[in-house]
């Protein structure tokens, strides 16, 4: 239950919440953080997390298609295996080195590489993309 909170109702109500001002400014934003296992399935959570975060996903689209007349985009970053605190409590480093090796990039990738995504899905140059869910992998989904 806790995963479909902070993944799903969380998002979902933090949009509602910036609309008015969005929408009165006809200018706005909206950047979703989902995963790549919403695009697949998790390589180390469950289904309730997987579930969550394919849920993202289709609030990123509905949400795209309905504010993108107000001047609001709605995009979704989805990051493969990210090396954090949070990745290595979940698996070993023997694990995570089997699974970079086997990526078209052979590495995880780094937080800082996902902010400077997230940064680009704000900027003015990301104007024209809305709905997008933004892969940030290292190729894993090609596989």
């Amino acid at each position: 239950r806790r995963a479909i909170e902070v993944n799903l109702t969380a998002p979902f109500l933090m949009t509602k919440a910036v609309f008015p001002a969005m929408r009165a400014q006809h200018y706005g934003r909206i950047i979703n953080i989902s995963s790549s296992a919403g695009r697949t399935v998790s390589t180390l959570g469950g289904a309730h997390y997987t579930a969550s975060k394919a849920g993202l996903l289709g609030l990123t689209r509905a949400a795209a298609k309905e504010l993108g007349k107000f001047g609001i985009t709605v995009n979704a970053v989805c990051p493969g295996m990210i090396d954090t605190e949070l990745t290595r409590e979940h698996a070993s480093g023997e694990l995570l080195e089997r699974l970079a090796a086997s990526y078209p990039v052979p590495r995880l990738g780094t937080a800082l590489e996902v902010a400077d995504l997230i940064c680009f899905a704000a900027s003015e140059a990301a104007g024209y993309i809305t709905g997008a869910s933004l892969d940030i992998n290292g190729g894993d989904l090609m596989m």
